[in-house]
């Protein structure tokens, strides 16, 4: 891209009159510069840009830039290295006739374990990881982001799964299966909890409607409410194989509720949380 087009997407501060007038690929990381990358320097680091510079890079773009080291290549001076990531991503994604759908963390995690040969690319919240995973994708991609205020900076156009659907649930005998009705079909044994029947449901209904190929029976959750079953020497065993489990959850938004529901099912809870945590749990009787 030429540097000119560069500055002008990310609303940069050229801070020299390079010889160059293009850069190659963009880099987040400097150790993986080649000649002619672009570096974007995230973490505002003199030895990162000094590494991506002796590495061939033709550009650096950073909020702090302390010292021109080679006046041949561009250096640019940005407010906001999120911005400008978020600038260079819309760029991006605008020449791949793509779009992005936005769901909620839980349910982006059932539709990437669900749906085969990773027909959505999952986006995070960190902007340069989603930077260069559009950047590095196909044309014609489909994305999912939990992100909301990323997604819609990207794509304004972003589709929203939030639709609500009639489902009817049944008991189940263990927290972490779940059988329902959604529309007119009956899903048995999924192997992620019935308190998360209704996003399922959710998904499913816009993948039906998108002639979307999927399979529930592959769908697991592995960042939110996610079961490892234990022998009483702590030894992994299979899935349902044990009494005893442990459930990693790395949100405290879905704690309470979490907690609720499997209190439906027993009474013998330990819960352990890092110590910054404990009095949030005082404060609601927990112990």
């Amino acid at each position: 891209m030429r540097i000119e087009n560069t500055i002008r997407i990310i609303d940069g501060l050229l801070q020299n009159f390079p010889s160059v007038d293009h850069t190659e690929s963009i880099k987040i990381n400097p150790q993986k510069i080649k000649r002619g990358d672009l570096f974007l320097d995230i973490e505002g680091s003199a030895q990162d840009q000094k590494t991506a510079l002796d590495n061939g890079a033709y550009g650096i773009i950073s909020e702090k830039i302390q010292e021109v080291l080679d006046p041949e290549i561009a250096w640019i001076e940005v407010d906001s290295m999120r911005l400008a990531c978020v600038k260079l991503a819309r760029y991006e994604f605008s020449k791949k006739n793509s779009k992005i759908i936005y769901l909620d963390d839980i349910s982006q995690e059932i539709l990437q374990s669900i749906t085969k040969n990773h027909e959505f690319i999952a986006l995070s919240s960190n902007v340069a990881q989603t930077l260069m995973a559009i950047k590095k994708s196909g044309e014609n991609v489909k994305y999912s982001c939990s992100d909301e205020r990323l997604a819609y900076s990207i794509d304004p156009y972003c589709e929203k799964i939030d639709n609500k659907f009639i489902i009817k649930k049944f008991k189940e005998k263990s927290p972490f299966y779940s059988s329902f009705i959604c529309g007119d079909e009956f899903y048995n044994n999924i192997k992620i909890p019935t308190i998360f029947a209704d996003k399922i449901c959710q998904i499913v209904a816009y993948l039906r409607q998108n002639s979307i190929d999927f399979n529930l029976k592959n769908g697991s959750l592995s960042r939110h409410f996610s079961p490892l079953f234990i022998d009483f020497n702590l030894n992994k065993k299979e899935f349902g194989q044990s009494e005893k489990v442990l459930i990693f959850e790395n949100s405290m938004d879905f704690l309470d509720f979490e907690i609720k529901y499997l209190s439906i099912f027993s009474q013998k809870l330990i819960i352990c949380v890092p110590r910054r945590y404990i009095n949030y749990f005082k404060n609601r009787n927990i112990s």
